[in-house]
């Protein structure tokens, strides 16, 4: 990718702003996540023009979502939180993603128990230049529970699902689809909404897809094959 369709930091910064300001709106997020949000926005402001921009939403304040009624537990509510850094390769047809680390949790609200854990990850590179095994950006369950003794640790890290990358705004469009139909039926028509996703999906989506469509075309590997992390080189 070679940055044409990349937003400098400073225009993530304010698509990040607005994405808070759209989701608290809405009642989706907590007033805390809100702040924590805010935070990421005004950093990312201040880096101003450049292309080459990072943020991190740690653990311990993920954006947290409101809580949504379940008919087996009672109430559950998603929270996220994200570790990425972009940096666009002068090479076309490399992914703009330098780190990708995006946890969704759902937790059982009356009990405090973690329920469903799951990564949007990029594959790790080894000193050597190789990667681990599966897709160079991949969907995986389970895994260690932050500030959590090791024992809590699913031990079994397979299957890794191939996936596309999706930093915040998309993540959040995901989880607004699936918990929250409602606000998702009334914010996808909305101009603001799909701008954000509009400027989300031009630089997470056009490298991967287009692998994608080349394999397809050209039929001298599986699309699995093509994404799997150590064919990108």
């Amino acid at each position: 990718m070679n940055g044409k369709n990349m937003p400098t930091a400073r225009e993530m910064g304010e698509k990040l702003g607005s994405l808070n300001r759209l989701l608290f709106r809405e009642k989706i997020i907590h007033y805390r996540s809100k702040s924590h949000l805010e935070k990421v926005s005004t950093q990312l402001k201040g880096l101003r023009q450049i292309k080459r921009w990072e943020y991190t939403i740690p653990p311990s304040k993920p954006i947290e979502f409101t809580a949504i009624k379940d008919k087996k537990l009672g109430q559950i509510a998603p929270r996220v939180y994200i570790d990425v850094a972009v940096n666009p390769s002068e090479t076309e047809g490399k992914p703009p993603f330098t780190r990708l680390n995006t946890t969704i949790e759902v937790v059982d609200l009356p009990a405090g128990d973690l329920q469903s854990r799951w990564h949007l990850d990029l594959a790790n590179c080894k000193a050597d230049g190789t990667y681990q095994a599966g897709p160079l950006f991949h969907l995986q369950g389970g895994g260690h529970k932050p500030q959590a003794e090791r024992t809590q640790e699913l031990k079994v890290s397979i299957p890794r699902w191939t996936f596309p990358p999706m930093g915040l705004i998309l993540t959040c469009e995901m989880i607004i689809a699936n918990f929250y139909p409602a606000q998702w039926d009334k914010m996808s028509t909305q101009k603001k909404w799909l701008e954000l996703i509009q400027v989300a999906q031009s630089f997470c989506y056009p490298v991967y897809f287009q692998r994608a469509q080349q394999c397809l075309s050209d039929q001298k590997q599986s699309v699995l094959r093509a994404l799997w992390a150590q064919e990108w080189k």
